[in-house]
């Protein structure tokens, strides 16, 4: 005797974490009200560095949220050369006068920070594309451009909206905008 079969049973589907809940604005004005403490905190030397470790702070978390997704995403590696670099540039200018010697060491060094800094940026766009166009399709497109020029405050834009709707719509399926379709190669 044949068993009867069985309902159709998909996969389970793999519920993430959500991203960071908070407004680009908020982000932005944070950035501002760090960089007006720095001016009355800390001496003049220290500005740079004081307010760019901050600003880097939400850099490495979002790094980190995108690591939790998948611990294959190298963001958080670039990231933290990127902050190298840039304690590279800004510590040394910062401790003592400067001189020729240390300019042109500072201009080397500020010129790997920025290309480190380009390459985070679009490794983090890349990873949210591989992530919400492939593992949970959404159909998320960020512009080259836009990243460019607003980098964090531009996926917290995106990031913020996502949230949004994944507490609206909870576990079911959403879709955010017009975005391409991926698809990973077979491993």
């Amino acid at each position: 005797m044949e068993e009867p079969s069985k309902p159709f049973e998909t996969e389970p589907r793999v519920i993430y974490p959500p991203p960071p809940n908070v407004h680009w604005g908020t982000l932005l004005v944070a950035e501002f009200v760090v960089a007006l403490l720095t001016v009355y905190i800390f001496p003049k030397p220290y500005w740079n560095l004081v307010s760019s470790l901050v600003c880097d702070a939400w850099a490495i978390y979002l790094c980190l949220w995108l690591y939790k997704l998948d611990a294959r995403f190298m963001s958080v590696f670039w990231c933290a050369a990127f902050v190298a670099s840039q304690l590279a540039v800004l510590a040394p200018s910062a401790l003592q006068p400067s001189s020729s010697g240390i300019t042109i060491v500072a201009g080397i060094l500020a010129l790997i920070s920025l290309c480190t800094w380009i390459v985070t940026i679009y490794v983090i766009r890349a990873e949210l594309h591989i992530h919400y166009n492939v593992r949970e399709p959404i159909g998320l497109y960020l512009s080259g451009v836009m990243t460019l020029f607003f980098s964090f405050l531009y996926f917290q834009y995106h990031l913020y909206k996502i949230a949004q709707l994944r507490e609206k719509y909870g576990d079911r399926p959403f879709y955010y905008q017009g975005g391409p379709t991926l698809t990973l190669p077979d491993s």
